[in-house]
């Protein structure tokens, strides 16, 4: 019964097609059910030997010290990612065996089971590749100069390209066709594809930019003219900008934003740990007088004016004012407060007088950049300002 009864010969298509002949319907169907138990049982085994062994290789291979990308690899499961890739090998190979079976619904199947088994590994090789990209942003992540010069919009760039490779290749597959027969299609569409993808390209060369000219960082605080962002950016993606600001909402801004509008970055004030303080005291003109001796008198009895030395050299050096008294006072008591940069301009000026009155401009550095310790200080020192200007009988302008 079973002489000559397995014959195999070359399809049309070029795949070996393998025939059975006999009578027995029992035979027949237990030949298909091995068949298809033989393809299954195989690509487990496939699957589960190629799973330890690769597995285990790659255990041993990450113990070196310098294998920290193959242990950034093995933490994604870029390797637990493409194990599966053999088993859809097997049954890829295995299944023009299926189109010689003379056997209901069975002979039908080859090809079907082909491209799908193809569709599954080029799945298979895809969730390897984001896997892998993935290792690679936690890798460099560990790199000093990580935060400085981010690389996550050419991830995301290198996720696109592969989400347009595989769907490619799937289309390709379920159709029949060359793929180059689609890239000629894309190229056609070249033009729709940048209108699609505006935003995406617009940001890619916005991240180019901003890192070429290291113009952002994450932990940089920034603000932004016409949006309501002022905080700190706390993500660089390859269209979106992330703002965390200082009342904790969140704001997402486009990539070329920051280039079309323009970006205020105050990393140059965390870095040299020096934060600026610019104060404008409107004074009434009508308070304003020459300093005649019972002013100095009251400047050297009150207790609150503690640079009396400073005031006698500058009284008998100019016939000053008390306002130019106040001046020279509060230049000296900023130069011996703890909190102020000596290495940096420390100005008190006059500028423009309107109607608001006679202001007087300070201009200065303190050593402190926190906010919550920067508005503190700020407000001891004009505190104590405003609390000697009576002395130096002035007033402070207020509408009436």
């Amino acid at each position: 019964m079973f002489a000559d009864m397995f014959r195999i010969v070359e399809g049309p298509d070029g795949w070996p097609q393998i025939y059975v002949q006999t009578d027995s319907l029992p035979v027949a169907v237990a030949l298909v059910v091995g068949l298809l138990v033989t393809i299954a049982l195989a690509s487990i085994l496939c699957y589960a030997i190629t799973r330890v062994l690769l597995l285990w290789a790659v255990r041993r291979l990450a113990r070196g010290e310098h294998r920290k990308w193959l242990r950034a690899a093995q933490r994604r499961k870029v390797f637990d990612r493409l194990a599966p890739i053999v088993p859809a090998w097997i049954v890829y190979v295995s299944a023009p065996l299926l189109t010689g079976v003379s056997f209901p619904i069975v002979s039908m199947l080859g090809r079907p089971v082909a491209v799908i088994a193809a569709c599954f590994m080029v799945y298979a090789a895809l969730r390897a590749g984001f896997a892998f990209l993935a290792s690679i942003e936690d890798r460099y992540s560990h790199f000093p100069h990580a935060s400085e010069r981010p690389i996550k919009s050419f991830l995301q760039v290198a996720t696109i390209v592969l989400y347009l490779m595989a769907l490619i290749a799937i289309v390709s597959l379920l159709l029949d066709r060359s793929p180059t027969y689609f890239l000629t299609g894309v190229s056609a569409m070249t033009a729709l594809l940048i209108v699609v993808f505006r935003d995406s390209l617009l940001g890619f060369v916005a991240s180019i930019q901003l890192a070429a000219y290291d113009m952002l960082r994450i932990g940089d605080w920034i603000e932004v003219p016409g949006y309501v962002a002022d905080g700190v950016v706390t993500d660089i993606s390859l269209n979106t900008i992330k703002v965390q600001n200082f009342d904790n909402t969140i704001i997402t801004l486009p990539s070329y934003v920051l280039l079309s509008n323009g970006v205020k970055n105050w990393r140059g004030m965390m870095d040299t740990g020096a934060r600026r303080v610019r104060h404008a005291i409107p004074f009434d003109a009508d308070s304003v007088r020459l300093c005649d001796t019972a002013l100095l008198d009251a400047l050297r009895a009150s207790p609150a004016v503690r640079l009396p030395r400073a005031l006698d050299n500058a009284a008998e050096r100019d016939a000053l004012t008390n306002l130019g008294m106040l001046r020279v006072y509060m230049l000296a008591y900023f130069r011996q407060h703890p909190a102020i940069r000596a290495d940096m301009p420390l100005v008190v000026r006059h500028v423009q007088s309107t109607s608001q009155g006679l202001p007087l401009e300070v201009f200065l550095f303190v050593n402190v950049t926190d906010w919550e310790t920067y508005e503190h200080l700020q407000s001891d020192l004009f505190d104590h300002v405003y609390g000697v200007l009576p002395i130096f009988g002035l007033r402070v302008w207020q509408k009436r």
